[in-house]
């Protein structure tokens, strides 16, 4: 694996300019899961996701952010606290209002790529606590499971990401 290539996305202020970037040369995987920042203003967030399979498996809400995901290669099946059940390909999404329960799974086929976008009123201002995706901390303190533990991304119960990251040699989402 080129390291080059996999170098890792910094979070991108928008405090008083607009700024770039860009979702090309992705790495794909065999194992595992990537959330890279793409950019952050203060009520707004972007950040892209890998799954090579799995996806978000144990139910949560986001009580801070009104959020939605965008799918740009695969399928992910999502199922709401209700029982509902949609299923997402390439080109569609879901919006998730604040406090409303999920799950995902990704279609193991082939990888699935998500643009996350989120954003909400914040009583905390500024970008000074950003987490390594650029979600304002403040914001996902009020993430919880099901239980109403909060939750935390690499948690075994949240699926893929708690799986060691493994990338597919020369496989890239969107290649330069």
């Amino acid at each position: 694996m080129d390291d080059a290539k996999t170098a890792r996305r910094l979070p991108q202020a928008a405090i008083n300019e607009a700024v770039m970037f860009s979702m090309r040369n992705l790495p794909m995987l065999e194992q595992g899961t990537t959330y890279d920042p793409l950019a952050t203003a203060e009520n707004l967030w972007a950040s892209v996701k890998v799954y090579a399979s799995g996806g978000e498996n144990a139910l949560h809400a986001h009580g801070g952010e009104d959020h939605i995901f965008v799918v740009l290669q695969g399928k992910a099946s999502f199922t709401f606290a209700d029982g509902r059940q949609e299923t997402a390909g390439v080109y569609e999404g879901v919006m998730i209002p604040r406090n409303v329960a999920y799950k995902f799974e990704a279609d193991a086929a082939e990888n699935l790529v998500l643009l996350r976008v989120g954003g909400g009123e914040r009583s905390v201002k500024g970008l000074d606590d950003l987490t390594r995706v650029g979600t304002p901390r403040d914001v996902t303190k009020q993430t919880t499971f099901a239980d109403g533990a909060v939750k935390v991304g690499n948690d075994p119960k949240n699926g893929e990401s708690g799986k060691q990251r493994v990338y597919s040699a020369g496989k890239f989402f969107a290649p330069y």
